[in-house]
């Protein structure tokens, strides 16, 4: 079959109902894809929608000029450290072509159980460009065939976490406008870009309680627990009180008996990019999509206290702030500021 439309369901998401694991091979990747790829996959397994317990396996095959950045490179990798601990979602392994020619395939093989069973070979990288921005093609191809293609790249790839991989490839600091992958690449999106321009709608939004407090397993504390309960100590989550509530501001349910709420895209002037949602019932909450220690673990950092303290009432009015504040542009993309 011949697929040049909506290729996100056909190729990313319908294989994931009967398959368990799936193998990419593409020239190349941007955090944006992987986020919301590895966040509807969970979404999906959560709902009996998708297989749970789905293995991803990415090999990034373009590696000079700049290709993988310095900056694409650590993204990757603090994306991958976040998200490899959360439970229920899909393990997400990105190895790096290092040497001989540098691979710009694009091909997406499902297996069930290791068994190779649907693939897909064309034009489309594993970008969000590519399957929501631009005209791309794909079509069936033999899954037998396209994993054996995978198998043979191997050798000639390393795992972005391996502590050697900055000795194997030579990481540009910055996109030069190269390629034209690099162009519009939304890794290359930085909060000074966005804080020059005008935003749509601002909302100051307290990590109080409406109690006006804050204590254990609550807000930046969730994690915290009276009785001990072991959770990541950074998980977190912001209070959506009533008083703060904008209605339209942040993105809700398409339908009402939806699940979840829709993500959106935020940025940081010091914590990178990632992706939050509202949650909870009444939307009385908003946290980060990929994990929720992401938002607790950056809110510390701007406190520059360390990692997983109990934060109180008094350390929020010493640091000077109790409120974030987000501001929102016409494309989306939201600033956090704290």
């Amino acid at each position: 079959m011949f697929y040049y439309e909506n290729l996100e369901s056909p190729i990313l998401y319908e294989p994931a109902k009967t398959c368990n694991k799936l193998q990419i091979i593409t020239g190349f990747t941007d955090c944006e894809r992987i986020s919301t790829h590895l966040i509807e996959l969970t979404d999906g397994a959560k709902e009996h929608i998708y297989n749970k317990d789905i293995e991803i396996e990415m090999i990034l095959g373009m590696y000079k000029g700049a290709s993988i950045t310095k900056r694409k490179h650590q993204q990757i990798q603090r994306l991958l450290a976040y998200t490899i601990p959360v439970y229920k979602m899909p393990k997400f392994t990105c190895r790096y072509i290092v040497q001989n020619k540098e691979v710009h395939s694009k091909v997406y093989v499902w297996s069930s159980d290791n068994e190779p069973q649907i693939a897909f070979c064309g034009s489309a990288n594993y970008t969000i460009n590519a399957f929501r921005n631009r005209r791309e093609c794909m079509a069936d191809c033999d899954p037998k065939a396209a994993s054996e293609y995978f198998r043979y790249l191997l050798p000639d790839s390393m795992d972005c976490l391996d502590s050697n991989i900055e000795s194997r490839i030579t990481l540009a600091k910055q996109g030069g406008g190269l390629l034209i992958d690099e162009l519009d690449d939304p890794d290359n999106d930085d909060y000074a870009s966005y804080d020059k321009k005008t935003p749509v709608a601002t909302a100051e939004i307290s990590l109080l309680t409406a109690r006006g407090d804050i204590g254990y397993g609550s807000s930046v504390n969730w994690g915290i627990r009276p009785n001990g309960t072991k959770r990541n100590p950074n998980q977190a989550y912001i209070p959506y009180n009533r008083a703060d509530k904008v209605p339209g501001f942040f993105p809700d349910r398409v339908n009402p008996d939806d699940k979840n709420c829709p993500v959106f895209r935020v940025i940081t002037k010091n914590g990178g990019t990632f992706h939050m949602r509202m949650a909870q019932a009444g939307n009385k909450a908003l946290h980060s999509a990929e994990s929720n220690s992401i938002l607790g673990e950056w809110i510390r950092q701007e406190m520059h206290v360390p990692s997983g303290t109990y934060i109180t009432k008094q350390m929020l009015e010493n640091y000077g702030k109790t409120k974030v504040t987000f501001r929102k542009y016409e494309d989306g993309t939201y600033l956090l500021d704290f």
